[in-house]
């Protein structure tokens, strides 16, 4: 290779030239304090860190987002909070209005105190957050509960938010799962259907073998077995007497002849004993597979558990079974505070699911719980007063599961955020190494380009300061 004074200029040139852009790259590092420049710079790295970007773009996001899904549920747990202390108010009225030192006139005055807690919990039920109401479902937009009727208008959907790459969080609590039920909205008896009239029936016939009874507010006398498709057939084929006592004085002896039925029985101890305790028959089975039994209640309410029944029959036959009488070891009664179709229908498909003495609904359901106790105020009612008592301790114990639903998710809104903040400190460490620049190395390899170039500039100065004659001497 010939090697000229071109050739020679021109690689000298090269090489301060290239010195110059290695300085000037070292100059933008570290005025910049990135090592990547430019995709060319390291395209491994490069698409390493478009990934670190886009997740920590993510994880801004969750921290907005994880903001927002703690302020719905704090406001949920807050609200919760408050209807726990309007149901815990509402029990010290009825304990009060269970007494028997109240006047109806006292007891008046309670209803209408309860009447101002009813309002307080539609209002606290249909309490927003953001624009949206935080005990509806889908239809955020629109109060949970009419303040009129009380009907849960919205639906029973979760809203979540996504506060992580792989976990979602709830932030509405539908108000059917406490406070209220839905109802269809063409159903000629939605209204009513919450805010129940006293004693609302919905058959004409009082007698009709299907209703839903008063329940005794503590419990009722249950017949164990001997159940009977059909309640006039025969049940007892010999007779005898049956011996009702509330106390040593108040006792009944009620005859029974051979071959009475159940129908019999029932109609013979209201008749003869009605002062002291109240008989029923109910069908605890099913329509289609029935099972009906006798259950005996006390007069007043309340009193069941004191009722002894003894049995005097010719032979051991069904008559036997409605002896209930403890100190002698005799319980073929049992005695029971829900009886299916006495006091509790599970079936909403039943009409008598809704009336105002099911002790299922009542005690499941917020509001049914303070209405009831509002018109057993209203009334003068004391067995439906301390009913009440009872649905209400039921209400709270839910109004605690449901808190424990929205500290679950207020606990998880907290795990994820330590977590997510471990990841984005993570993250951008990994960032960091991929994309930023080591001041020290940077600064370091600047002045040895800086010495490299001056003896670059050397070397071409001295190149240059010569002329042809230096080369003809």
């Amino acid at each position: 290779m010939k090697v000229t004074a071109r050739f020679f200029y021109e690689n000298l040139l090269r090489d301060l030239n290239n010195q110059i852009e290695a300085m000037f790259k070292s100059q933008k590092q570290l005025s910049t304090g990135k090592r990547i420049l430019s995709p060319g710079d390291d395209p491994v790295a490069i698409s390493r860190i478009v990934k670190y970007k886009s997740e920590l773009s993510a994880l801004t996001e969750y921290r907005r987002v994880i903001d927002t899904s703690k302020i719905f549920n704090s406001s949920i747990e807050k609200a919760i909070e408050d209807l726990k202390s309007i149901a815990i108010k509402a029990k010290q009225y009825a304990v009060q209005g269970s007494t028997d030192t109240l006047s109806a006139t006292d007891r008046l005055a309670l209803a209408k105190e309860i009447d101002i807690l009813i309002q307080r919990s539609i209002d606290t039920i249909n309490t927003k957050v953001s624009g949206r109401y935080i005990f509806a479902g889908f239809k955020g937009d629109t109060p949970a509960v009419n303040e009129s009727t009380g009907i849960y208008e919205s639906d029973i959907n979760l809203q979540y938010l996504d506060i992580s790459f792989f976990l979602d969080v709830a932030v509405n609590l539908p108000a059917t799962e406490f406070f209220t039920y839905q109802v269809e909205p063409n159903d000629p008896d939605r209204n009513i259907k919450v805010l129940t009239p006293y004693n609302y029936k919905f058959f004409d016939d009082l007698n009709d073998i299907n209703e839903v009874y008063d329940a005794d507010p503590l419990s009722a006398l249950l017949m164990k077995t001997a159940s009977l498709s059909n309640p006039n057939q025969s049940f007892t084929a010999n007779g005898g007497t049956i011996t009702i006592k509330m106390d040593d004085n108040q006792s009944v002896e009620i005859a029974i002849p051979a071959n009475a039925s159940l129908t019999y029985i029932r109609d013979a101890i209201n008749s003869q004993a009605g002062s002291i305790v109240k008989a029923w028959i109910v069908n605890i089975g099913t329509t289609a597979s029935a099972d009906y039994r006798l259950i005996i209640g006390s007069i007043p309410s309340g009193k069941s558990n004191m009722i002894r029944i003894n049995v005097s029959s010719a032979s051991a036959d069904n008559l036997n079974l409605l002896s209930y009488n403890p100190e002698a070891g005799i319980v073929h009664m049992s005695l029971e505070e829900n009886i299916p179709g006495y006091n509790y229908i599970t079936d909403p498909n039943n009409p008598n699911y809704y009336s105002f003495n099911n002790n299922y609904i009542n005690e499941n359901y917020y509001l049914r719980a303070l209405h009831f106790l509002k018109v057993a105020l209203e009334t003068n009612d004391q067995g439906r007063i301390q009913k009440a008592v009872d649905y209400l301790d039921k209400i709270t114990e839910n109004l605690f599961k449901q808190q424990s639903i929205i500290g679950a998710r207020l606990n998880k809104i907290e795990t994820i955020t330590d977590y997510n903040l471990e990841l984005e400190t993570n993250t951008k460490q990994a960032l960091s190494n991929d994309q930023d620049a080591d001041a020290l190395q940077v600064i370091s390899e600047l002045n040895q380009r800086m010495t490299v170039l001056q003896a670059l500039r050397v070397t071409l100065t001295d190149f240059f300061r010569s002329n042809l004659f230096d080369f003809l001497r």
